[in-house]
């Protein structure tokens, strides 16, 4: 019995230093309080239980009874009782396909796992803010890219409307010249 407690006091000790680390854990308990140890409460629960189930014949029966019934609820032993051998391989020859493919992933997996062992990898997350600004870089550089486009779609529209201008008063100014030169040679025939 006393093996068993130093087993379990160890096992706390273990599992007190996982949840708490180097931090003082006594600190994490109210002030004022006494810390309660957890193998003082398990051993008042297990005298309470004791008690109440004192005279209880078929307490007892169940309670001697409860190596069985953990066996029945393993799941290998389900597996076991469920199914025949010949089933297991009807299983195992219909999940064929899957099976390869997943093996063929895992032996991939292991070649590229010095790659995803490199440092770069290892790197990735402190390169987030980095990526976060160069997004931002790149989502303003994007905004002034459109600014631009407009303002040049803008000027095109302007040098055309010019240019259909500068077109439409040349057309003009070649009929009246055209209009005065037949006119001076309608005149000339006269002299």
């Amino acid at each position: 019995m006393a093996d068993s407690l130093e087993v379990l006091e160890k096992r706390l000790a273990f599992l007190e230093n996982r949840v708490f680390g180097g931090s003082n854990k006594d600190a994490h308990y109210p002030k004022g309080m006494k810390p309660l140890k957890c193998t003082d409460v398990l051993g008042n629960v297990q005298t309470n239980l004791t008690k109440s189930i004192t005279g209880k014949k078929k307490i007892n029966k169940i309670f001697d009874r409860l190596p069985e019934l953990q066996e029945c609820l393993d799941p290998a032993k389900a597996d076991e009782i469920t199914l025949s051998e010949d089933a297991k391989t009807e299983i195992i020859l219909a999940e064929e396909e899957f099976l390869l493919q997943q093996s063929a992933r895992l032996e991939t997996l292991k070649e590229l796992q010095d790659t995803l062992d490199s440092e770069h990898i290892k790197a990735v997350p402190s390169l987030g803010g980095k990526l976060q600004e160069l997004s931002q870089l790149q989502i303003k550089q994007q905004d002034d890219a459109g600014t631009i486009s407009e303002d040049t779609q803008n000027m095109l529209s302007m040098y055309n409307s010019i240019i259909t201008l500068l077109s439409k008063q040349f057309v003009q100014w070649d009929e009246t010249i055209t209009k005065l030169e037949q006119a001076k040679l309608v005149k000339k025939p006269k002299d």
